[in-house]
């Protein structure tokens, strides 16, 4: 046996099957078996293997082993003249499994190798070659020196940021999440220390090769991809104390000697220190949300009262008020996600802000003591109505989050069959967040596709004229090679590359996983139908639409004709009427506002079926707006104009209605 793999799981199935496909595909021509050690995932990844992954022996434990006691399983197992440690969250190239063993035979004395790890965005991993934690490298971290001298070869030595990434050399330690060794040095070494449970077993497992005399080394002939941290997302904060234990594991057993004492002691002190700023610094980042709230909110409500009482002398008697009204609002934000899941959500912000309204001003009422004066709390409620939402716009301007619906403008790489079903899904799961542009075609000399926009070859011209936020790969179409080619160039421009595994069900990304299985049309509670729904759309018609009467409508011969829009006639409530459409027969937020009267009768809605969707017997009212309107002007089958309706009518709610108004007003 040439080649042992050893992969340890741990809820990651949409990672670990993407990996265990590139590795396929790189041990093709090897004699080679396959490890992978479940420690008790729960998100169905030993299901996967056994049904699609059958060449693999499957280590199953009944607990969370931890990472080194997982891989001295396999390692006992193991019968391969190379034995390769791989992260599940890896993606590695057709010619990695050949390079490394190249690299080995070239070097007998080559007992542990490492080979160029990037980041998603084609960026170097640092952590893929650097030296030992000693007092001196410890310290020149821990006090940022490393960073503000990454050229220096006396500070930059943790990550050895001063050498050259493209060149081979012999280094201290290698990054954990690739592990390439061969069976002589194995034996003489031994297996990982099992005192480690998670971080730290890579580094205590290069120091003792090194003190056994064979070479730690670093090769830059071939790279692999590491989305960095996917098991420890599932458990972040336990992650972040077993990594800061397991550094102190590292300096307790290797630098505790007698002669060097004070320095272990100032060591471990500084790992503690670390510990404690890395815990104040994740606080800090969750709660910019909520300081930019209170901060916004105290600054309008020191203003309203200015503008009530012209002058700022009676803020003594609302020493004991401000708390209670700016925690009330501070405390609705937070119930409704917007510090958590929706964190940039316009329309959930405005329903925020509104609800606090209503239950400060119902304390005035309740609570005398608490009474401010009611134009103070009315000021306030119009100026957080423009900074709560306000700031949000503008901080995630080109995110994902900025609208449930989602921003994200993609382009899908491969052969018109699967690239086809992959933008057929997302153009009908809008909970994904993608609004898929169009389809580049491995070949597209011949495909009369409307959907293609492009052929690969001018893929990188295609993402400037269209402003491309994400390109997705079908990996099955593409030598991963050729993903790795296109790595520096798009992520120079921004975008984000994502890929799908082989089974079309998954989008992997730096941060995600996500499903792309459909909506189903059975079995389905359509939230439209509810009472309350309709009762609240009614309310939402009748308060919006005379706004938009009086201050959109006065507009619309004037955006038509800058526009150059043209008219169309439709049949609508059984007579012939106008609306306008783009040069290019799309719909945009104002085609239908000539119907506005209609909304306001009752006869027609603000959002709902498309008004030219063939009614199929659902009692669903005909919308100015439609997420069809929203959707990027995208061809669209019958099949997924219908799957549009559903999904609309199955998660209908005020606030989406907010939204999809919004999002044609902006055109995102």
């Amino acid at each position: 046996m040439k080649l042992s793999i050893i992969i340890v799981n741990y809820n990651v199935k949409a990672f670990l099957q993407q990996a265990l496909e590139s590795i396929l595909k790189s041990t093709r021509d090897i004699e080679s078996e396959i490890f992978v050690v479940d420690n008790h995932s729960v998100d169905g990844s030993v299901e996967l293997l056994q049904e699609q992954f059958p060449q693999v022996t499957l280590i199953v434990n009944a607990d969370n082993l931890g990472f080194a006691s997982a891989n001295n399983q396999a390692l006992a197992k193991a019968r391969g003249e190379y034995v390769w440690l791989l992260n599940p969250d890896t993606l590695v190239q057709e010619d990695t499994a050949l390079k490394l063993i190249q690299a080995m035979e070239a070097d007998p004395q080559i007992g542990l190798l490492g080979c160029k790890i990037l980041n998603d965005d084609g960026s170097l991993q640092l952590a893929c070659r650097r030296s030992f934690p000693t007092p001196w490298v410890a310290f020149t971290k821990l006090l940022g020196l490393a960073k503000l001298f990454p050229q220096s070869k006396w500070f930059a030595r943790y990550n050895l940021t001063h050498l050259d990434p493209d060149q081979a050399y012999e280094v201290e330690a290698i990054s954990g999440s690739c592990m390439f060794t061969r069976r002589q040095a194995l034996d003489t070494v031994g297996q990982l220390d099992e005192t480690y449970f998670m971080y730290g077993e890579d580094l205590d497992w290069c120091y003792r090769f090194s003190k056994a005399g064979w070479k730690v080394f670093y090769t830059p002939e071939t790279s692999i991809i590491h989305y960095k941290g996917e098991s420890s997302k599932v458990v972040a904060w336990d992650s972040m104390i077993h990594f800061y234990k397991a550094m102190d594991i590292f300096a307790k057993k290797h630098f505790s000697s007698t002669s060097r004492f004070p320095l272990h002691w100032i060591l471990r002190s500084g790992i503690y220190a670390r510990y404690i700023l890395s815990i104040a610094n994740k606080i800090g980042k969750n709660s910019l949300g909520y300081l930019l709230d209170l901060m916004g909110l105290l600054a309008l409500t020191v203003l309203a009262i200015y503008l009530k009482f012209r002058t700022l002398e009676v803020m003594s008697q609302y020493i004991l008020v401000l708390p209670v009204y700016l925690g009330t609002w501070l405390a609705v934000i937070s119930s409704v996600g917007l510090y958590r899941t929706y964190k940039y959500s316009v329309g959930r912000s405005i329903v925020a802000v509104s609800l606090g309204f209503l239950i400060n001003v119902a304390l005035t009422y309740f609570f005398k003591d608490y009474a401010f004066s009611r134009v103070v709390m009315l000021i306030s409620y119009l100026g957080a109505l423009f900074w709560i939402p306000g700031w949000r716009i503008i901080a995630s301007s080109r995110r994902t989050e900025n609208f449930e619906l989602g921003t994200q403008r993609t382009l899908i790489i491969g052969d018109l069959e699967s690239a086809g079903d992959i933008y057929s899904r997302l153009m009908t799961n809008l909970g994904l967040g993608y609004t898929p542009i169009g389809i580049v075609e491995i070949d597209a000399s011949e495909i009369t596709d409307k959907r293609v926009v492009g052929k690969l070859d001018d893929l990188l011209d295609l993402v400037q004229y269209h402003k491309i936020d994400d390109v997705i790969f079908t990996s099955d179409n593409f030598k991963v090679q050729q993903i790795f080619e296109y790595l520096p160039a798009l992520s120079s421009q921004g975008v984000k590359i994502k890929l799908v595994p082989g089974n079309l069900s998954f989008i992997i990304g730096k941060s995600t996983v996500e499903s792309l299985h459909q909506v189903q049309f059975v079995d389905m509670d359509f939230k439209y139908y509810h009472w309350g729904s309709r009762f609240i759309k009614r309310i939402e018609d009748l308060i919006l639409a005379p706004l938009l009467m009086l201050f959109m409508r006065p507009f619309l011969s004037l955006v038509v004709s800058s526009k150059g829009m043209v008219a169309k006639r439709i049949i609508v409530l059984d007579r012939e009427r106008t609306v306008f459409q783009t040069a290019e027969g799309q719909e945009n937020f104002w085609s239908n506002l000539g119907l506005l009267p209609q909304v306001i009768r009752g006869k027609l809605s603000l959002v709902g079926s498309p008004l030219e969707l063939k009614n199929n017997g659902w009692d669903v009212k005909r919308g100015l707006f439609s997420l069809e309107s929203v959707r990027g002007g995208a061809e669209l089958s019958e099949e997924e104009r219908y799957a549009l309706l559903n999904y609309y009518l199955h998660n209908h709610s005020g606030l989406l209605d907010l939204e999809i108004m919004i999002k044609a007003f902006i055109g995102k």
